[in-house]
This record gives structure tokens, C-alpha cells and sequence, in this order.
């Protein structure tokens, strides 16, 4: 059976399709798939949004129905990936509450507002909204990459907050239903129109302009993106353990002590924090070089093309604390560092090689 697809409803298709990955990435993040994978699906999303709607407006079917679902595909899209965020990087959010909380209750107001007024929701597509697209686009790009927060997230708040209000103030100058509401002054302008004098016809970008703009900011972000694929040197992550922090938190390890490894970190609260592993009460720790990846229910091949394998650089300590009890220290660092650590541990520990039940340092080979 061949279905046949008319370019008018390409668009719809492009808006459906990004409603679908919605569930896809949160699917993807439940089962590890990797950080490459689920970047990927938000570059996939971000040019749907870009492209249905020069395709609307060249093919002359940008209609109020396919703005609206327009709108409501990527609001799909975006609760989604925040789920998302929440099941595999939880940090992001705990970090940036207050922004979310005020963000989330601005859409609340702004929806509540709109079906009071309209009977359905907005669908302005203002400059602003479009930047904090582009902007939330690359929030989440980074951080599904790196698996750590960024500080595009505060950022991408902020413009949520101010498009919200943007948003609450249009629909509050107009007395009817409008799509493609560029900015607040084109709104005034258009209540003038309707209810007063004619004011000063706005004016009109050409879709050229829009789509190289938009291609450039995309180009952009994906650039800004490429190092945070890695550990940065001088950083080290808590990848888990006994101690009752969050995998995946940022941190330092502090080697200038002769008798103590030091893991400093910022909880989220603000407020530093450290673990202190004195070398005489290390047990044993192994060193493990790895390729990390993960399948989930893609094929191999589609990861061998998405997703390079990545390489890691970990460290696996076993130490008793003050009160004797044994606890773990699971740590992931940069390639670049790992030498360096090595020796330190090596040098320091003084159950490095005794004849007993240790592991001699654990370096699988490399000692």
C-alpha cells in the first residue's frame, strides 16, 4: 500500500513527528542510552521545528491550525525532555528550582489566560520565543552530552520567564485570536488596527533572512556543544559509591595533602562539601580504562554512526572512615589527569603492595 504525502502536509507530519520523540528520549535517558543518542534526538527535534515552518510558509499553508499544533509539539517536546532531564541528570533542576517554579506557574497563568480569553492556547511565535527555542535547544543538547548541568539552563529560564511575560502581556492587548505575533509593539499595533486608528504597518523579514539566522545559531550551539562530550582536565566526577551523593556531581580532587585525598564538590544547595580519604585507611583501589556505550533498542550500526565510543577514566577506592566502617569511592576522571593520579595513589598508599588481602593497588595489569 503506497500513501501518498501532499507538500501541505509535510508540516503537519514535521510537528507530529517531533510530538513522537517527545516519549522517545525519555524511553531513551530510562534505559542509558548514550548521551550522544539523546543529544542527537534534540538536533532532530530543533530542525523539525525550523524547517515545518519554512516549508508552511513557502508551500502557502502556514494556517492558524498548523501554528497551533506547531506550538503544542513543542511544548509536548519540551515537558518531555524536562522529564527526561529529571530521570537521568536530576541535578539540573534541584540546582535551578526557583526558575523552574516561577517558569512552570507563568505557563500555567499564561494557558489558563489564553483558553479564558480565546478558548485555545496562543501561538505567537514572537522573536523572543524563537531565541529561547534556539537557547533551551542548546541548554539541553550540552547537558544530555555531558550528563552535568550547564549554565545555558539559568539562561533558558530566564528567556522562558521573559517570553511568558511577553506572552500574558499580548494576549491581554488583543481582543481576538492571533498567530505570528512577532513582538509587542506589532501587538499594540494590531489592537490599533481592530479596535482604534490604523497604526504603522510592522515590518516583514523575509523568510530568507529567518532561515539563514536560524541555521547560523544551530550551527553554533552544535559547535559549543563538542566539548562537553569529555571530562575537562582539572575536573573529576563522582560516578558513585557510599557516601550519599549524587552520581555524576562535579568536582576536585585535591592531592596536596600527604596523608589525605580530598574530593571537593558544590552541593546543590550552594554549599561546598568534600569527602576526606586518608591513604593509610585505602583498603584497595582499582584503575579501569573502558569504552562506554549503550545500545538500548537501536541497532549497532545506527550507534556506530551517531555516537562515537566514548572512553573513560575511572577509579574505584575502598577506605574505612572514622568510625572503621569500609565505604566506596567511584570516580571518573580526565584522560589527561589520570597519570597523575596514578602515581599519587600509588606513591601514598601504604598497603599498596604488602603480601595480604589487598589489592596491590587494583591496576588490573598496570602496575
Amino acid at each position: 500500500m503506497q500513501i501518498k504525502l501532499r507538500k501541505e502536509q509535510v508540516p503537519w507530519v514535521m510537528a507530529a513527528s517531533r510530538t513522537m520523540l517527545g516519549p522517545v528520549l525519555i524511553a531513551g535517558d530510562a534505559c542509558g542510552w548514550s548521551g550522544v543518542i539523546t543529544a542527537w534526538l534534540v538536533v532532530t527535534a530543533l530542525v523539525s521545528d525550523i524547517f515545518d515552518g519554512v516549508l508552511a510558509r513557502r508551500w502557502h499553508c502556514d494556517t492558524a491550525g498548523v501554528r497551533l499544533f506547531d506550538s503544542m509539539a513543542d511544548t509536548v517536546f519540551y515537558v518531555c525532555a524536562a522529564i527526561a532531564l529529571w530521570i537521568g541528570v536530576p541535578q539540573v533542576w534541584r540546582a535551578n528550582a526557583g526558575l523552574l517554579a516561577v517558569l512552570v506557574g507563568l505557563e500555567a497563568v499564561r494557558f489558563g489566560l489564553d483558553f479564558a480569553k480565546f478558548g485555545k492556547p496562543a501561538s505567537y511565535h514572537s522573536y523572543l520565543a524563537k531565541v529561547w527555542g534556539l537557547v533551551m535547544a542548546a541548554a539541553v543538547l550540552a547537558v544530555f552530552a555531558s550528563r552535568r548541568t550547564s549554565v545555558l539552563i539559568p539562561l533558558a529560564l530566564g528567556l522562558g520567564i521573559a517570553c511568558d511575560l511577553e506572552g500574558l502581556a499580548m494576549s491581554l492587548m488583543l481582543p481576538v485570536w492571533r498567530k505570528d505575533v512577532k513582538t509587542l509593539r506589532v501587538a499594540w499595533q494590531l489592537r490599533g488596527e481592530m479596535v482604534g486608528p490604523i497604526g504603522k504597518a510592522p515590518r516583514v523579514v523575509s523568510q530568507r533572512t529567518v532561515a539563514m539566522g536560524c541555521a547560523i545559531t544551530v550551527a553554533m550551539c552544535l559547535l559549543g556543544a563538542i566539548p562537553a562530550f569529555a571530562i575537562e582536565a582539572g575536573q573529576v566526577v563522582y560516578a558513585g559509591g557510599s557516601a550519599g551523593i549524587s552520581s555524576d556531581t562535579i568536582g576536585t580532587l585535591d592531592t596536596t595533602s600527604p596523608t589525605t585525598l580530598i574530593f571537593k564538590y558544590i552541593r546543590p544547595n550552594g554549599t561546598p562539601g568534600q569527602i576526606d580519604i586518608k591513604y593509610e585507611n585505602i583498603r584497595s583501589f582499582e584503575y579501569r580504562n573502558d569504552v562506554r556505550h549503550h545500545l538500548g533498542v537501536l541497532p549497532a550500526i545506527a550507534v556506530g554512526l551517531l555516537a562515537a565510543r566514548q572512553r573513560t577514566y575511572t577509579f574505584s577506592i575502598s577506605y574505612a572512615d572514622s568510625s572503621e566502617a569500609v565505604q566506596v569511592a567511584i570516580f571518573d576522571v580526565a584522560k589527561r589527569d589520570q597519570p597523575a593520579i596514578l602515581q599519587v595513589l600509588r606513591a601514598r598508599d601504604p598497603h599498596i603492595c604488602r603480601p595480604r588481602a589487598y589489592a596491590c593497588g587494583g591496576m588490573l595489569g598496570m602496575r
